[in-house]
């Protein structure tokens, strides 16, 4: 019996990851998507952060951060649930179907925040891709023959990708409708010509640096 839901090529090496650690179809798909902090790795059955793509233990001390959160039961069901919605649309019926869920997401979010009328609320899976906004903003703003500079404060402290995400570059070995990289891709197509400083906030023992 083959996937409820048509598998990407570029997404099979984390599907069959998931059915090699022994988990179902529905929560195989859980893992597809992303990068390689979804990958779950076959040897602990978990993916890099110890999640698995099962709700978490009612008795266990909950733990998550802005990447990974285990799944809550409450959670795990409302995806199902959404996951039987979607099970047999291919095409623009399965495009419709998301994009509705994705504006139902923006339009919460919105009224939550209290934010005036026309506020584009942008979805972004970690800090790290959040990063990738403004210099595509930039870009349409200014056009490809610019050189546009990004700079990154309390590197340390934020995601480990932030600092070649915010100058366009890949900071997986998977990224998601692409799969595995291949070696020599290094930056994301549309953000060449852009450099970035860095800027340390602490030092190693958590003392404030002058960054002036």
């Amino acid at each position: 019996e083959g996937p409820a839901v048509s598998i990407q090529n570029f997404d099979m090496e984390a599907y069959n990851a998931a059915l090699e650690s022994g988990y179902s179809d529905f929560e195989a798909s859980l893992t597809l998507g992303g990068d390689d902090r979804s990958l779950i790795k076959t040897d602990v059955r978990t993916n890099k952060y110890h999640i698995k793509p099962v709700p978490i233990e009612s008795t266990s001390v909950f733990r998550g951060s802005c990447t990974g959160n285990p799944p809550t039961q409450r959670g795990y069901d409302a995806a199902m649930e959404l996951f039987a919605k979607l099970e047999g649309l291919e095409g623009k019926d399965l495009c419709s179907a998301v994009q509705a869920v994705y504006d139902d997401h923006r339009s919460r979010l919105s009224a939550l925040l209290n934010l005036p009328e026309g506020t584009e609320v942008v979805l972004c899976p970690s800090g790290s891709d959040a990063e990738y906004i403004p210099i595509a903003i930039a870009r349409a703003l200014k056009g490809d023959d610019v050189h546009i500079t990004n700079g990154i404060t309390q590197l340390s402290e934020i995601g480990a990708g932030s600092a070649p995400a915010a100058v366009g570059k890949y900071f997986s070995t998977h990224v998601p409708l692409v799969g595995r990289l291949s070696g020599e891709r290094e930056v994301l197509s549309g953000f060449e010509n852009l450099g970035g400083i860095t800027v340390s906030a602490r030092d190693n023992e958590g003392n404030v640096v002058d960054a002036a």
